[in-house]
């Protein structure tokens, strides 16, 4: 590894350490579309819709479904009214909900930026043509950007394949929330990414993800730039054996919209990010493999392991659709939902093509704090995935430390279960990885960090993600060895209701589009 290529990595983390740049002007972000593109409306059921069934479009817009905003509070202004007992005219009820619903969705994202883009590489079938398109998640629908079958581009960009096959390709727009997040937006929009990536594999379609690409031949058969916009993933799935063989539309796609912003982001971003994302996607980029960069974890000396209760199968299809990030935590987490929620973090449980993300080396290790607990004595653990138990690393004595938790809301939160922590303990430091290893990592933090918050939904329990935290108060906290690092964090209890905040009646769907 070239020193300059880590010095890239270790200016850009001592900028976001520094926290002293002044973000731009609050910059609210901005939906991407095709104005000029022929647009194909997916079924999007919703009370009284017929069920999706078994065809491939009505599996792939399954998929989608997990970023479409999939829930809408239906409560009117006349309603809260008459709930708060604030007259109409007044402008309480605006205040407390400034709009007739507002959308949700199923896809956590740092700051709710949701950072991401769909595209889809259609090798055709009878109910929608060859080609390629991109998915407008608030209307639940397709841009075609280039009609005729896109197979010798993905041959190109993926390897020649034996058999027809479709293919979503997932990008990263790295400026979307600079304006809010400074620096720090960078990287918290790479774990949004592995996010993504998780939420669209936990579908029952047998997808192939790939996310060695290169960026140049991804810019060019979907019309990017990288600098706004990157291609991180991949994720094949098999086509109909008869499809078209129509070559795919010379020229780009349409004009886009939503991008003014992105641009303003990146013109203000600090320069380390952006040397940082250039050094990643960029055309002189390096192309050594990220999994180079890292060997198995040191040894830690550690007091008695702790057999955890065997891990139960779960459905993380359903906990997709309803999962949500929690304004408050309770206590009374069971020792056995910790272990679900371990195992399936860990790619223990869920798709194949999960499991074979958890199977990649720079895949992050997973600490546990735990404080109530019933079942676990509350302390620090490492997780040992393959043994399936807990193995006590907290130095003894130790106390929380209230800077690792800088806001009174995380403070309170802290104590009601557990805290998960994804850390990498390899054999470089993180301000040592090259730009590739670095991105990397994150994508694969944020793949564990959603299934650790799938898992905690589907037994029950409820969580919220935290991407900022104190990294020498946490790695003192739990006994992590030298050069080891916390990159996120997972607060785990069980659900309760936020004081003081009014709970609207939610529906599947969104009418107004």
């Amino acid at each position: 590894m070239a020193t300059s290529e880590a010095g890239v990595t270790g200016r850009y983390l001592a900028a976001v350490r520094a926290g002293t740049e002044q973000p731009a002007a609050y910059l609210p972000p901005r939906g991407k579309r095709y104005p000029g593109a022929a647009r194909r409306p997916l079924r999007w059921p919703g009370p009284g819709s017929v069920p999706l069934g078994d065809g491939r479009l009505d599996r792939l817009s399954a998929m989608l479904l997990g970023y479409a905003p999939r829930r809408a509070e239906t409560i009117t202004l006349a309603g809260l009214s008459a709930l708060t007992g604030a007259p109409l005219d007044t402008p309480t009820p605006s205040r407390l909900l400034p709009g007739w619903h507002t959308l949700r969705r199923s896809v956590p994202s740092g700051g709710a930026f949701h950072p991401n883009e769909i595209y889809l590489a259609w090798a055709g079938s009878p109910d929608l043509a060859a080609g390629v398109y991109h998915y407008d998640p608030p209307h639940h629908c397709l841009e075609l950007l280039r009609p005729g079958s896109p197979a010798a581009r993905l041959d190109r960009l993926l390897g020649v394949a034996a058999a027809p096959r479709h293919a979503l390709l997932l990008t990263h727009r790295p400026w979307k929330n600079t304006s809010k997040y400074g620096a720090f937006g960078y990287r918290l929009g790479i774990v949004d990414s592995g996010v993504l990536l998780a939420q669209l594999l936990t579908s029952p379609v047998d997808a192939t993800p790939r996310l060695d690409l290169d960026p140049a031949l991804a810019g060019e058969l979907l019309g990017l730039d990288a600098e706004l916009e990157a291609t991180y993933a991949a994720i094949e799935f098999p086509a109909d054996a008869d499809v078209p063989s129509t070559p795919l539309a010379s020229g780009g796609p349409p004009p886009a919209t939503g991008l003014d912003h992105d641009r303003l982001g990146r013109d203000a971003a600090h320069p380390s990010a952006v040397a940082l994302h250039r050094a990643t996607y960029g055309r002189g980029a390096d192309r050594e493999p990220p999994a180079l960069d890292r060997v198995p974890a040191q040894r830690l000396p550690a007091g008695r392991p702790l057999d955890l209760p065997p891990a139960r199968p779960l459905d993380l299809v359903a906990a997709a659709a309803r999962r949500a990030s929690a304004a408050n935590l309770g206590p009374g987490l069971t020792a056995g939902q910790v272990a679900d929620i371990l195992a399936c973090a860990a790619g223990r449980a869920g798709s194949p093509a999960l499991a074979a993300l958890a199977r990649q080396r720079l895949y992050p290790e997973i600490w546990c704090l735990a404080r109530t607990v019933d079942g676990i004595p509350a302390d620090a653990y490492r997780y040992q995935p393959h043994r399936h138990r807990l193995v006590p690393t907290g130095p003894p004595g130790a106390d929380d430390d209230a800077a690792a938790y800088p806001h009174r809301v995380d403070r309170r939160m802290v104590t009601r279960g557990a805290t998960l922590y994804l850390v990498h303990a390899g054999s470089r430091p993180v301000d040592q990885l090259t730009p590739a290893s670095f991105h990397r990592l994150h994508l694969l933090a944020g793949v564990a960090l959603h299934l650790a918050g799938l898992a905690a939904t589907a037994t029950g329990a409820a969580s919220r993600a935290l991407g900022g935290l104190a990294a020498d108060a946490v790695a003192a906290r739990l006994g992590l060895p030298d050069g080891a690092t916390p990159l996120t964090q997972l607060l785990v209890g069980t659900p309760a209701p936020r004081p003081g905040v009014l709970a609207a009646h939610l529906t599947e769907g969104n009418p107004h589009g």
